[in-house]
């Protein structure tokens, strides 16, 4: 059937931590040696107080939406940080579609002590385990091969010794607070987002990535949802880092909430700054975007919340579709 759901989010390391000072060593982290903006001496801890409250609010509205989407199966498009992958392959997309659960750890709380908590040093607290649905894995690698996408086949989940390379933080940071049972199974498709190469899906190629996404799901049973995981702009370690590109992440979310994902089709065609990096994350909103346009023409995303925070050094969005198509939400 259609896909009845979808939904996207940032996902910055900060917004898992729920306290100034683990705003504040997160900050220095990923800031490095950059120049700061001076907007960041305006985030103290009232700020950073009022960015917790948002965060978890944001989350809570998409995880009621999802539930009452009542989704049997989650497609979740999600980029990879040296964790799956290295240097040796980076492909493109890569689906997971295997027999083994995706075991990893989230990272809520661990800033907010000192020394900062090692989340693989404490499997009870911070350990995520994520069913997956190898059939429509399967089905998603026959049809997108058929529709002209050359698609990286994962049958096991890479075993690696260093302990902080499990598996992505796109797929096990933010999905235990969009489904705290983990009780929904998932389809991962990687993308390749943040590599700084031209050899890399453009806007044009993700909106027709997923157009055939959705066209492959309206012959499953299932009532499915999608998530797009990453972004808003952030070069976090970089040159920019901490420097919010507003005017960019305001027009990206516009188009959207105007049911008009085409006018993204340029974005990534051709070589910025601005959009390499974090900011190429936001490749894994495009599908989800074309998806539920596909669904319902012209469809207005909402937008949940969006704020510039440079001491997340990212524009933080939230945004949900919901098809309004009655037998969707009847069956």
């Amino acid at each position: 059937m259609p896909v009845v759901f979808g939904m996207a989010s940032s996902h910055a390391p900060s917004l898992f931590a729920e306290s100034y000072e683990g705003w504040q060593r997160l900050w220095q982290r990923f800031s490095g040696e950059t120049p700061q903006p001076p907007q960041v001496g305006d985030e103290g801890p009232e700020a950073v107080a009022g960015f917790v409250a948002r965060t978890a609010a944001n989350f809570a509205t998409l995880r009621r939406e999802l539930a009452a989407a009542r989704p049997d199966v989650l497609i979740v498009l999600a980029g990879d940080q040296n964790e799956w992958f290295d240097e040796a392959n980076l492909p493109n997309l890569m689906i997971y579609a295997g027999d083994d659960d995706i075991v990893g750890f989230h990272n809520f709380g661990s800033e907010d002590h000192e020394p900062r908590l090692l989340p693989w040093e404490h499997p009870d607290r911070f350990g995520v385990r994520l069913r997956v649905d190898r059939v429509l894995g399967d089905r998603l690698l026959d049809g997108l091969v058929r529709d002209g996408f050359d698609v990286a086949i994962s049958r096991r989940v890479p075993v690696v010794a260093d302990p902080k390379r499990t598996v992505p933080h796109a797929l096990v940071r933010p999905l235990p607070l969009l489904m705290p049972a983990l009780d929904i199974p998932i389809v991962p498709v990687m993308m390749k987002t943040v590599e700084r190469s031209p050899a890399i899906l453009n806007g044009e190629r993700c909106l027709a990535l997923g157009r055939a996404i959705e066209r492959i799901c309206r012959d499953v049973p299932q009532r499915v949802a999608m998530y797009g995981s990453g972004g808003m702009s952030h070069d976090p370690l970089g040159p920019r880092s901490g420097w919010v590109d507003e005017p960019l992440d305001r027009w990206f979310l516009d188009a959207l909430t105007a049911g008009k994902p085409d006018r993204l089709s340029a974005l990534y065609s051709f070589r910025s700054a601005a959009t390499e990096s974090g900011t190429g994350e936001l490749r894994t909103w495009l599908p989800v975007a074309a998806a539920m346009d596909a669904v319902q023409p012209g469809i207005h995303a909402t937008l949940v919340d969006y704020f510039v925070a440079r001491k997340s050094t990212c524009g933080n969005g939230w945004v949900t579709w919901t098809a309004d198509v009655p037998s969707l939400l009847e069956v």
